[in-house]
């Protein structure tokens, strides 16, 4: 019922705010190598500490996602979230923060946005999306990558925010997806964040997140204590890094979504 009500595009919508406070709607595929650059004096992040929060929302049905939400995004200089509903509420959280941001929209039910969302307090260089269909219940899901200028540096701040892929039994439509988000990234020299709900249930799951680290030279970050929402007993938000140094890193126990928010501060190393 739900797969008939729902409108998909032909190609990844992505919908971010315009200065007038209207949505601005622009396709935003990713092509096979992206690779931006600084130009002038671009708005950029602090190298020394960027703070990232990633957290699934659960379609913001939970009560109190809105006053965590608030909490969490005070102290974060990006946040990716993901099972996000594109209504007026959550955009005026955004607002009030003074957030940047921009929604890879995986499906538009009863005309309003469904889908991952990077926010930032500085306008991203560039961004794109790809997107996958779950093979049995046939509604996307959605990735979102976006370039972020770093200050006093030439390099570029790339952050993935992914989404990924839950109700398949077979492997290939969930290393389809990610072995996507590798090829924009081919050209990429400079530090990378790769985060979001991964779906990670299986061993072979996880084996595809490896194989990924690897292309991308990747490291995974540990949680002490790990309170990261769990399915069949497997961590299902990540947050890989490359080129950045772990400043602290938690996930927080809320009841405001059924997952965890995961909050870590980095710290960009010296470029090479």
């Amino acid at each position: 019922m739900l797969c008939a009500c729902i409108t998909l595009t032909e190609v990844p919508r992505g919908v971010s705010p315009a200065p007038d406070g209207t949505l601005r709607v622009a396709a935003i595929g990713c092509g096979p190598v992206i690779a931006p650059s600084v130009a002038g004096a671009a708005p950029a992040l602090d190298p020394h500490a960027v703070r990232v929060l990633t957290w699934n929302l659960h379609k913001q049905d939970d009560a109190g996602w809105d006053r965590d939400l608030v909490r969490f995004l005070a102290g974060a200089d990006v946040a990716l979230l993901q099972e996000a509903v594109l209504r007026d509420d959550l955009r005026a959280l955004l607002d009030a923060r003074g957030l940047r941001y921009t929604m890879a929209s995986a499906f538009i039910y009863r005309d309003v946005d469904h889908g991952v969302v990077t926010a930032a307090t500085v306008p991203p260089l560039a961004v794109c999306a790809q997107r996958a269909v779950e093979p049995l219940i046939r509604i996307p899901k959605t990735a979102l990558i976006a370039w972020y200028a770093l200050a006093g540096r030439s390099d570029t701040l790339a952050v993935v925010n992914i989404h990924a892929v839950n109700f398949s039994l077979l492997q290939a439509p969930y290393e389809e997806q990610f072995a996507a988000l590798v090829l924009p990234l081919a050209r990429h020299r400079g530090p990378i964040v790769f985060a979001g709900d991964f779906n990670t249930w299986s061993d072979g799951r996880r084996a595809v997140v490896r194989a990924t680290a690897d292309a991308l030279g990747l490291t995974e970050i540990a949680f002490v204590p790990d309170l990261r929402a769990r399915f069949l007993g497997q961590q299902v938000d990540h947050v890989m890094i490359r080129g950045l140094e772990l400043v602290s890193a938690a996930a927080i126990e809320v009841k405001s979504s059924d997952h965890n928010p995961v909050i870590v501060t980095l710290r960009a190393g010296v470029p090479h």
